[in-house]
């Protein structure tokens, strides 16, 4: 994990084994203006790292729920918040799909995600849920990887055949912008983004390690070099009138 994306006081709070199986590029619970109170979502939360730091932003009376859809993760995660001494907090984690999280409609105040839902083959879908289960007026806070240009489709295929890798479900930024608005999100803002640097590329190629994920081709991965961003954005559902 690139541990500079969070501040010493957030990683004091966080258990060993959360930080060890963070993969993310952001802290969305970092800038999405989690206020005491809210109900946030988390999707794809992994090892528990932003459920943690959402759930100290919220304190007791905000609820927190962590989705992933590997039961080994939601096990990390509960261990995590455990560890983290936060068992007595209103915090769910639960294994689900993303497109289909199980949740209410107008559930959440706020959903965070990191680095997830580039890994996911249908975004549209992602995002037709979180605004589902988004209030009027609700907000996203995400943190994702784009392709800041165009790629050329037989690269794109060498990189979706080795789809866990962080690159292999990326899309162009413009794609992203537009799935957004085409999902009825408004006032999208970008909060920060970042071309990946050579080392952060070759890790992000190969997300969550080269047991699980080999890595691609120098020359694949030269090809894309500077045309890989990570991002940051806020965005909102329409306010009811």
């Amino acid at each position: 994990m690139d541990q500079g994306l969070y501040g010493q006081a957030e990683l004091d709070t966080i258990p060993e084994v959360a930080l060890n199986l963070s993969r993310g590029c952001g802290n969305p619970a970092g800038f999405a203006n989690l206020q005491p109170g809210n109900v946030v979502v988390d999707f794809g939360c992994g090892g528990g790292i932003d459920v943690i730091l959402a759930a100290h932003k919220v304190r007791n009376k905000g609820e927190i729920v962590g989705i992933d859809f590997t039961p080994q993760m939601i096990e990390r995660a509960q261990q995590a918040v455990t560890e983290a001494g936060l068992s007595g907090r209103n915090i769910e984690l639960r294994v689900a799909d993303l497109e289909e999280s199980q949740l209410p409609a107008s559930f959440a105040d706020v959903v965070i995600s990191n680095c997830v839902i580039n890994l996911c083959p249908d975004k549209d879908a992602v995002y037709e849920e979180a605004h589902r289960i988004l209030r009027p007026g609700g907000r996203l806070a995400i943190s994702d990887i784009v392709f800041t240009e165009g790629i050329d489709p037989q690269l794109r295929q060498r990189f979706q055949s080795t789809w866990a890798g962080c690159l292999g479900g990326a899309i162009s930024e413009e794609d992203y912008w537009q799935t957004l608005r085409k999902t009825g999100f408004v006032e999208i803002q970008i909060v920060a983004r970042h071309t990946l640097t050579t080392e952060e590329l070759e890790a992000m190629a190969c997300c969550p390690g080269e047991e699980f994920t080999p890595p691609p081709s120098e020359e694949d991965r030269l090809l894309v070099e500077d045309k890989v961003a990570s991002v940051k954005f806020t965005a909102m559902t329409p306010s009811p009138n």
